[in-house]
């Protein structure tokens, strides 16, 4: 009885061995399929695929795991369709802004000798030349020519800022000495918040001068000579940005508009009167100086320009105050 007890068990261990292994073949090598062709998509081989046929969960999971691959592989072949046109669009775009910047540089000097030559021959007309007219209109187009020119090769050759350490209160101070006097702001109220201990900031002054009187002058051009204009500054510790707003009581931007307001060659002024270079030029140089510039701005209840500059402070300042490369927040 032991005997035939033993072999009765023994029988049974080698046919549960058996089966478990069949059992075991049946799941493990679709499992390792899947391990083969999931670490061949890893390696970018969107190709594979898994063959499964055992009418179960494994198999509903090999579908689901070619269908995955198929998806990954048509997405791939978008994404560099869709690469392909970008680099090509830029490319085209690069070559036109050099043509461009091209052109226009060979045209700025015909156009020069226009404009002057033109403002001599308006100088020595009588005013009751009937010709007048003419060379008037004559003039003040060749002078937009030339300002839409200029404005082009600012925007195409925006020069790599050199920053010093800089008072944003004492550059604001010298744009607005520039423009004070002007005829466009004698009846504009200028309002001024400057937050006294403000700190040092590492700019370009000659390029944030650019970008603050290109501010004021469209304030002032937005309310047409009549309103009031409120300049702040104040720091912003949390952030580590010094902030300068320009807000006015003008007409507003429609948020229509807004969208467009950095674009180059866009403008809301009337034909003739501006480029549609000085946003784009001013966001160019805030970005260059890994800064941010926004505007809010509402029918009928003017606008404001919010730009925000970084405060850094230097472990060393050379003699000439210029920027070092080694700088801390």
């Amino acid at each position: 009885m032991l005997l035939t007890f033993f072999a009765i068990t023994i029988a049974g261990v080698l046919v549960s061995l058996v089966v478990s292994y069949f059992i075991a073949q049946r799941i493990l090598v679709p499992i390792f399929a899947l391990v083969d062709a999931s670490k061949a998509v890893a390696a970018g081989d969107l190709d594979a695929k898994v063959e499964v046929s055992t009418n179960d969960e494994l198999e509903d999971l090999a579908d689901s795991f070619n269908a995955m691959a198929l998806a990954l592989k048509k997405r791939d072949e978008q994404l560099k369709e869709f690469t392909t046109q970008k680099i090509m669009a830029s490319e085209r775009l690069a070559l036109i802004g050099q043509l461009s910047a091209n052109v226009a540089h060979e045209l700025n000097n015909p156009l020069t000798g226009i404009v002057t030559y033109s403002h001599l021959i308006l100088e020595d007309t009588d005013c009751d030349d009937p010709k007048k007219k003419s060379l008037e209109k004559i003039v003040g187009q060749a002078t937009r020519c030339r300002d839409i020119i200029r404005g082009l090769l600012d925007f195409s050759r925006q020069r790599k800022p050199d920053k010093v350490l800089s008072n944003i209160n004492t550059v604001m101070e010298q744009c607005l000495s520039f423009v004070e006097n002007q005829a466009l702001f004698l009846n504009i109220e200028i309002i001024k918040n400057f937050q006294e201990d403000l700190p040092m900031v590492v700019i370009d002054p000659s390029q944030i001068e650019r970008v603050i009187m290109n501010m004021i002058i469209n304030a002032a051009e937005a309310m047409e000579g009549d309103g009031e204009l409120y300049l702040s500054t104040y720091s912003d510790p949390g952030s580590g940005y010094v902030v300068l707003e320009f807000k006015d009581n003008g007409p507003g931007i429609s948020e229509e508009d807004l969208e467009k307001i950095f674009d180059p060659f866009f403008t809301t002024k009337d034909v003739g009167h501006g480029t549609g270079l000085g946003l784009a030029i001013s966001y160019g140089v805030v970005k260059a100086h890994q800064g941010t510039i926004t505007v809010e701005s509402e029918i009928g209840k003017g606008t404001k320009f919010i730009v925000s500059l970084p405060v850094k402070v230097f472990e060393e300042v050379p003699d000439n105050g210029k920027a070092m490369q080694n700088i801390n927040y």
